[in-house]
């Protein structure tokens, strides 16, 4: 291939990149293959800009916006041939004060020494001084540009002036910062706080319930990806509670004084030292319908605070969107036989106790989780805390200030407290880490919330028994009388069932008439557990028809974006009439559902139309509508009510789990692919709202099963859920593919070990020397996402003259190169699973090159969207026979695509949860594939140490945590002690 080679010209959106050679223009994708050594790093760049879809490449041109650009470094410019860094400062000055229309910012170019550049002209990214062109570093193009946008904009958009001045002041310096930017003392001191989000904090003024507004940034928009690279990732476990927007002291001045100064909300509150606040649009509207309930108070009040989003979307249904009412209300973990009675919601206090490895010893951590969010206390002070609870309760104040935490004032806090003095003197109440999230004391019915209310009103929350300390509410399952015939639905069903799907319609079917309340499914994706409870669903719906079970709707409670998904798979696979007349109530359709109007009272608290959901055949609804309307929905009983991704309710305590706790239904059925996610306390809670009582108490089963579990406990719990007994079927059905689908091929897994080069091993020691010199628990995750890194590469493509070097600087791609040199002797295709982002971008130049590949490799991560990245899905499931490779993320190319155009899969940097790492290889190990799936695994290993090698020793742990979920039902995610042994295995 001919010598490539780069020039450049600025154009006013772009700066646009061309290749050439002797024999004429080359194309973006053959640059990686075509570059020389010296320009390899320079291409791998601008490569890998062109994945993200932030460049764009059209022939043999690169369109480069000004920013990327700016953001390059001095090396990658050089390589380019464009122009160096001026040598200026830029000082930022203003007009005006900040709250006023007139305010604008302008912005001067110093010379070194400090004298003012003369006839200095910006272009972009390019500052031209006199006869020279200069490229601007990032920090001071990106505030140029960003002052130019404010100043853009008129006073008449002081909603996009509050937006663009947010950019600018996150570059200002502010007092005592030195750098290339100066500013006028006024901006350096001045900060805008933009609000995007809000959530209550309620309280009582003489005997009615008030509540002042907290703030939230807004929510960033775009991806639902979890972060690459994060240590001990969750695995989409929601985050602890995000901070709020104002600091306490400025958060009490909003409250108190500024927000209600004025009888509706404002777009803009100045704020003491001299902070101006913001609030979104949108957020201006629902906190104008705050406002106003605030000034009504009594009633109005008491039912806002139960209902908020409710409230708010009843108020601004006609003027926002439903799904950004959602956004806009923030919940801070915050009529079946079980409601026993109705009321506000009362945060959950709970007692944490962090269990240390040896029994002899202290408690590692203590202190409360507050409706969720854990908050660590000083063990010395716990005595403290106990009686300041009491002194609140006695003088009737709602919460104390600890530390500048509040904290709810209630017996619930005090039995907590209690739990924790006991721990701490040596007594029997030590719980382990997993109260972090549950493990609770009383059952609702004590709290305080739960009296009967006054007046007659409509309740917002209903008030479930809990089974937290012990069993207070249990089913009572008895065999369903008439037996229904099980063929009853064949007639109805379009598509034949697999075996499998058979048997499961089947398991249902028995499930129902033995009496059970409810049942698990938890198949391994993929296996169709849709089509099977459709197909029960017809047999209940054909039962219905002859009158041999009682006639009821049916629901399906699922994430949104499933809901479609649900009647398309009713189309496909049921016959007319199907399941008849659906109701979507759920999105724009819930509008139409909606009935009372006329006096506050009624708008006040939304109320769905009973009758007309109680007279459909099934009902679609989500898991937030379930919650917002469960007054409405709990007056109505179900004959079966279906959560899919039923995760979504695995938290015990929190509003949408309660809510679906307090719906009634004949029978329940749980769908899932992840019955256990981060703990066995996950599955505690969905049985608890199928079979409540079935697996006793909260307290006692995380003791059992979470505190140093025993195996033999662990495979009986398993076996009583997963084994059938003689006259009944087992509640929970869970296969893998492997186990029931016939004609899959056979899938091999080869573990590839490879000595660290010198370079190599020199890397890794030195993170383990720094490891073994700091202790906290911080520096321990930092330590081992450094081994992490170190273990796949200890060099960047650019640190070296070639790919050669760069292969050979790393034992594991040393072994993965070898492996793609088999699997292209073979003319097979790969997938190479690596969430670095800087290492996609630098293996795919490596790739190209070594191969011959007519482009760079395609590349699927979290900064590639949808239909993007669906194309390159097609286009490598579509390409010709012979070896290809696709590199993608563990995370955004583990999930959702088929990807059988391969069957390799080689697993470069190992995932912390092997279920994630599971779910990556399925891409190719799935229906569809014909031909044996081979996954590779390399492994860098100290020259003589491979047992204390970070790749040999996390290797172990997730083959042990894989069995462990698989024959056990344990948690696969790696948890905190998983974390402290492999560190301490690792660093010796």
């Amino acid at each position: 291939m001919p010598e490539l080679k780069l020039e450049w010209m600025s154009e006013e959106d772009w700066v646009v990149v061309s290749g050439l050679a002797a024999a004429g223009p080359v194309d973006v994708e053959s640059w990686p293959g075509a570059a020389a050594p010296g320009l390899v790093p320079a291409v791998g760049a601008l490569w890998r800009l062109v994945e993200d879809e932030v460049a764009l490449a059209q022939g043999n041109e690169l369109h480069l916006p000004h920013a990327e650009a700016a953001a390059l470094s001095p090396a990658i410019r050089s390589a380019l041939g464009l122009p160096a860094a001026p040598p200026v400062t830029l000082f930022v000055q203003h007009q005006d004060t900040i709250d006023r229309d007139a305010f604008r910012v302008d912005h001067r170019w110093h010379h070194l020494d400090g004298r003012p550049v003369l006839g200095a002209k910006r272009d972009g990214a390019f500052l031209t001084l006199g006869t020279r062109r200069y490229l601007l570093p990032s920090e001071l193009f990106e505030i140029a540009a960003a002052i130019d946008r404010f100043n853009a904009l008129p006073a008449t958009d002081p909603d996009g002036r509050a937006a663009a001045w947010m950019d600018v002041q996150e570059l200002l310096p502010t007092l005592g910062d030195r750098g290339p930017i100066d500013a006028s003392p006024y901006l350096r001191q001045v900060r805008v706080a933009h609000a995007g989000a809000f959530t209550l904090r309620p309280f009582e003024r003489d005997g009615e319930i008030d509540f002042d507004p907290v703030l939230f940034a807004a929510k960033p928009g775009g991806s639902d990806e979890v972060t690459e690279g994060e240590p001990l990732d969750r695995d989409g476990a929601p985050p602890v509670d995000p901070e709020p927007l104002l600091p306490e002291h400025l958060q009490k001045a909003f409250a108190d004084a500024r927000f209600r100064q004025f009888t509706d909300a404002r777009g803009r509150y100045a704020l003491p030292d001299g902070w101006l606040l913001i609030l979104s649009p949108p957020l201006r509207k629902a906190m104008g319908v705050a406002r106003q309930v605030q000034r009504a108070g009594g009633e109005v009040a008491r039912d806002f605070v139960r209902n908020p989003r409710g409230y708010l979307r009843e108020a601004l249904g006609g003027e926002l969107d439903e799904h950004l009412v959602e956004e806009l209300f923030r919940e801070t973990r915050e009529f079946s036989e079980r409601v026993h009675a109705i009321g506000l919601w009362q945060k959950k206090v709970l007692p944490w106790v962090q269990v240390p490895r040896e029994p002899w010893l202290p408690p590692e951590v203590v202190g409360l989780v507050v409706d969720g969010a854990p908050i660590q206390l000083p063990a010395e002070r716990i005595s403290e805390l106990a009686d300041r609870i009491r002194d609140a309760i006695d003088q009737g104040r709602p919460e104390v200030v600890f530390d500048g935490t509040s904290i709810p004032a209630t017996e619930q806090t005090l039995a907590s407290l209690g739990e924790i003095q006991r721990a701490l003197a040596g007594g029997e109440a030590k719980l382990d880490s997993a109260a972090d999230e549950s493990a609770d004391g009383k059952g609702d019915e004590d709290a305080p919330g739960g009296r009967e209310p006054t007046g007659g009103t409509e309740p917002h929350v209903l008030l479930v028994r809990n089974n937290f300390e012990e069993v207070v509410f249990n089913s009572d399952p008895a065999p369903r009388v008439p037996p229904v015939d099980a063929g009853l639905h064949e007639a109805l069903l379009r598509s034949v069932p697999k075996p499998h799907q058979r048997e499961g319609v089947d398991w249902l079917q028995r499930c129902w008439q033995a009496g059970w309340t409810g049942a698990l499914l938890a198949d391994d994706m993929g296996l169709g557990k849709t089509f099977q409870t459709l197909a029960f669903f017809a047999w209940i719906r054909e039962a219905m028809r002859r009158g041999l079970v009682e006639r009821a709707p049916l629901l399906i409670v699922a994430p949104t974006g499933l809901l479609r998904n649900w009647e398309k798979e009713h189309e496909i696979h049921l016959a007319e009439p199907g399941l008849g007349s659906v109701l979507r109530a759920y999105g724009s359709s819930l509008r139409a559902l909606r009935t009372g109007a006329g006096s506050e009272l009624e708008i006040a608290r939304p109320v769905l139309d009973v009758e007309r959901m109680a007279a459909a055949d099934w009902v679609l609804t989500t898991y937030e509508t379930l919650r917002d309307y469960q007054h409405s929905f709990g007056r109505i009983r179900f004959g079966v009510i279906v959560f899919d991704e039923i995760q979504k309710i695995k938290t015990p305590g929190t509003q949408v789990t309660d809510a679906a706790k307090a719906m009634q239904a004949e029978f329940s059925l749980a769908l899932t692919g992840t019955p256990i996610e981060n703990r066995l306390a996950d599955l505690w809670c969905l049985m608890d709202t199928l079979h409540p009582g079935a697996l006793g108490g909260l307290k006692d089963f995380s003791r059992r099963y979470e505190d140093r579990p025993d195996p033999e406990d662990l495979r009986r719990l398993k076996d009583a859920l997963s084994v059938p007994g003689p006259e009944r079927p087992a509640v929970m059905l869970r296969r893998m593919k492997d186990e029931v689908l016939e004609g899959l091929p056979t899938k091999t897994e080869h573990v590839r070990k490879v000595a660290m080069p010198d370079v190599q091993a020199n890397a890794y020691s030195a993170v383990v020397a720094e490891a073994r010199r700091r202790k906290d628990r911080g520096k321990m995750l930092e330590a081992l996402q450094a081994m992490r890194a170190v273990s796949l590469a200890p060099l960047e493509r650019s640190m070296v003259a070639s790919d050669e070097d760069y292969v050979r600087s790393s034992a594991r791609l040393t072994a993965a190169v070898s492996i793609l040199d088999e699997i292209r002797d073979r003319g097979e295709k790969a997938l190479l699973f690596v969430e670095m982002r800087a290492a996609q971008a630098d293996l795919a130049g490596v790739l190209q090159r070594r191969y011959g590949l007519t482009r760079a490799p395609m590349i699927i991560s979290g900064e590639v969207a949808g239909p993007r990245r669906q194309e390159r899905v097609d286009a490598f499931q579509a390409g010709p026979p012979g070896f290809d490779v696709m590199i993608l993320s563990p995370k955004a190319g583990g999930v959702g695509l088929t990807l059988t155009a391969a069957n390799n899969v080689v697993h470069l940097t190992r995932w912390w949860n092997p279920a994630v790492e599971d779910q990556s290889t399925d891409r190719c190990y799935r229906i569809g594939q014909q031909r044996p799936v081979n996954v590779y695994l390399p492994m860098a290993l100290l020259p003589g140490g491979e047992e204390h090698s970070f790749d040999s020793r996390l290797h172990a742990l997730l083959a042990q945590k894989r069995a462990l979920s698989r024959d056990l039902l344990m948690p696969p995610a790696l948890s905190d002690e998983d974390a402290r042994r492999l560190y301490e295995e690792t660093i010796g």
